[in-house]
């Protein structure tokens, strides 16, 4: 699952993570269906984007499972009907998808939902936007094992992780289990696809420290980096650089990098690198996936 791109340069292959379509929530999913079947849930619900990965994992999930799942989606009915990508696997799902015009609406209807579902005699389970729950947490924990094994292997230890960082439940895994498996010396690079700094820095942080906590981890107490100087204007916006980026990315590197996730965090990763001079380090970018944001660019 990982491969050399350059002479520093390897990346870790989470867009080819073998469930509900990949990336990192299909592997959070992964984590967390343990714990859905072991509660007998029957119903999911869960919030999200027109393009949420973690949706469209939620959503195929539940299709296969044969469960109810109720998809709280911010924005209007009329645009997304119109995307495609993960917005039409959503649509094709059978998910019930109900729309809120004002994002504080989201955890008040997602309440509701989970009442509707326990008034028809259902057990429903309630998931975070994201998959930002200890599951999904402890699936970027495991992931570290497996990146251990390769180092072990190869010889080989990254001095820098780079990634998209959205909810921060990935970057705070990953840094729990960089402390788990003796990884010291090793800096996480978090590059934001839509929140600033200082907001996404502090939920990483104190997640991070929640899951060494709950799974009574070492924490060294590492520095939770996120940065948000590639966010081109906000969460799905790009620029001309990063979308010929995207384009040229299956060429190039033989992997898709899409402009709201992936392809954001590659293109800071580069220059990230350039400007701070880190060409001689050992470099691991962590591809989170994005194939069907790709193909709704």
């Amino acid at each position: 699952m990982i491969h050399k791109i350059g002479e520093n340069i390897s990346v870790f292959r989470d867009d080819l993570y073998p469930f509900l379509g990949g990336g990192n929530k299909g592997r959070k999913m992964d984590a967390m269906a343990k714990d859905i079947i072991a509660q007998n849930a029957n119903a999911l619900v869960t919030t999200g984007g027109f393009q949420s990965n973690h949706c469209r994992a939620v959503a195929i999930f539940a299709a296969q499972y044969k469960m109810k799942c109720s998809l709280v989606l911010h924005g209007s009915e009329k645009e997304f009907e119109r995307q495609s990508g993960n917005a039409k696997v959503m649509r094709l799902s059978g998910a019930d998808i109900i729309f809120v015009s004002k994002a504080d609406e989201i955890g008040t209807t997602m309440d509701r939902a989970m009442m509707n579902y326990e008034k028809a005699g259902l057990k429903p389970y309630y998931i975070w936007g994201g998959g930002h729950t200890l599951e999904g947490g402890l699936a970027y924990i495991n992931a570290i094992k497996e990146l251990k094994d390769y180092c072990d292997e190869n010889n080989w230890v990254p001095d820098y992780i780079f990634h998209a960082s959205g909810t921060g439940s990935t970057q705070s895994g990953i840094l729990a289990g960089l402390d788990k498996y003796g990884f010291e010396k090793t800096r996480v690079i978090g590059i934001s696809v839509g929140r600033k700094s200082e907001q996404a820095t502090r939920i990483v942080d104190d997640f991070y420290k929640d899951l060494c906590s709950h799974y009574d981890i070492a924490c060294l107490n590492r520095e939770s980096i996120v940065l948000d100087d590639y966010l081109m204007g906000g969460y799905a916006q790009y620029n001309s650089e990063l979308k010929e980026l995207s384009l040229n990315s299956i060429k190039e590197y033989g992997f898709t990098l899409d402009t709201c996730y992936t392809g954001k965090a590659f293109y800071g990763m580069l220059d990230f690198i350039e400007r701070n001079n880190i060409n001689d380090k050992n470099i691991l970018f962590w591809h989170t996936g994005g194939i069907f944001n790709f193909l709704a660019d």
